[in-house]
């Protein structure tokens, strides 16, 4: 089943004043961390991270039970809500190690709650795209596995360049990195079934949500290696406008549908 092409007339298009609003923000938002001192610095990244998670996660909720009578939206977004709350709790988890408890946040149970997102996330977009394209073309079983490989070298490259040999971090961090691009595989190829349907515009935000997210993984996890991430870090701020165009993107497909 394809996803029903609509008149331009009906497609809800990109606000690109609200995509500025974000970016404007985020520099804000940076340019506030960096002019912080590190336990302020921490506390304001931890308000606005579970902020974001759960708003994140509370807007997929509301689209999941809209939609429970549906065949595909209403599990595909408990799946995608369920991830979201596991990162709100992960992030929780995070802060209260490092700025409660003093204690080390990475790696330790949070990450077994990072890490749900990813599944969580997959379960999403593989119900959508087996419903609208039961049949996996040959073309996107070769590109689906090729993007995690080069995600993985290019972590793997950028790392290794600056040690000796691979250490605990390194291969932990892989672990992370080749879910994340590959979920950004399958939300590629999602995508590519709707972008001329009446959720086009709704996926290509999903997409784009979930590419910086991904990059931001490899980011973090390669500054893990040396110990150099710290909450005013750039990558922290580029999690946050990840989750600020999920938030969009849902709801534009609420306002779509």
């Amino acid at each position: 089943m394809e996803p029903e092409k609509v008149p331009e007339k009906l497609e809800s298009p990109i606000n690109y004043k609200i995509i500025l609003l974000i970016l404007a923000a985020a520099i804000s938002l940076q340019i506030t961390l960096m002019n912080l001192d590190e336990d302020l610095a921490g506390s304001a990244a931890f308000i606005v991270s579970v902020g974001a998670s759960l708003a994140v996660s509370l807007a997929s909720f509301v689209i999941a039970k809209r939609y429970w009578s549906s065949h595909v939206f209403g599990k595909a977004y408990l799946a995608f809500a369920l991830g979201y709350f596991s990162y709100f709790i992960a992030e929780i988890l995070y802060y209260t190690f490092d700025l409660i408890l003093g204690i080390q946040a990475y790696p330790s149970v949070a990450d077994v709650f990072f890490f749900a997102l990813y599944p969580f996330t997959l379960i999403h977009l593989i119900l959508n795209i087996r419903f609208f394209n039961p049949k996996f073309a040959i073309i996107p079983k070769v590109w689906i596995p090729l993007i995690p490989i080069v995600f993985v070298f290019v972590y793997s490259y950028i790392s290794i360049g600056e040690f000796e040999e691979p250490n605990f971090d390194f291969y932990y961090g892989i672990i992370f990195v080749l879910a994340a691009s590959t979920t950004l595989s399958f939300a590629i190829f999602g995508a590519t079934i709707f972008k001329k349907g009446v959720l086009g515009v709704a996926w290509l935000l999903l997409l784009i949500g979930i590419f910086m997210n991904a990059i931001g993984d490899v980011w973090y996890y390669h500054l893990e290696i040396f110990g150099e991430y710290y909450d005013a870090h750039p990558v922290t701020v580029l999690w946050y406008v990840a989750n600020f165009i999920m938030i969009y993107a849902l709801y534009k497909h609420k306002e779509t549908i």
